[in-house]
């Protein structure tokens, strides 16, 4: 799998989990997306960045599962979103 397929990828199960109401399933796209995010090739820098900005994450996430209309969960989840991809971007473009 090429770096912009994994980006893609990694989108995707983005997206899935913002478009699905199931809680459960939006448990097992976070754990998928947790995955994937441990399978690139990262720099060990940006790999111990993604780490801690993923344990923000989670921290949101199971927040915005337990109760998806509360806003600034939401809106946590999706600034936690786009501060991981664009460490992924950087990350890859150099590797």
């Amino acid at each position: 799998m090429t770096k912009s397929e994994k980006k893609a990828l990694l989108n995707k199960l983005i997206a899935d989990f913002l478009a699905t109401s199931d809680a459960s399933e939006r448990a097992e796209i976070r754990d998928n997306i947790f995955k994937e995010l441990n399978k690139l090739p990262l720099s060990s820098h940006d790999r111990n960045h993604t780490e801690d900005e993923m344990d923000l994450w989670l921290y949101n996430i199971d927040r915005f599962i337990k109760d998806p209309k509360n806003t600034a969960a939401h809106t946590s989840v999706i600034a936690d979103f786009e501060e991981i991809i664009k460490v992924v971007d950087i990350s890859l473009l150099a590797n």
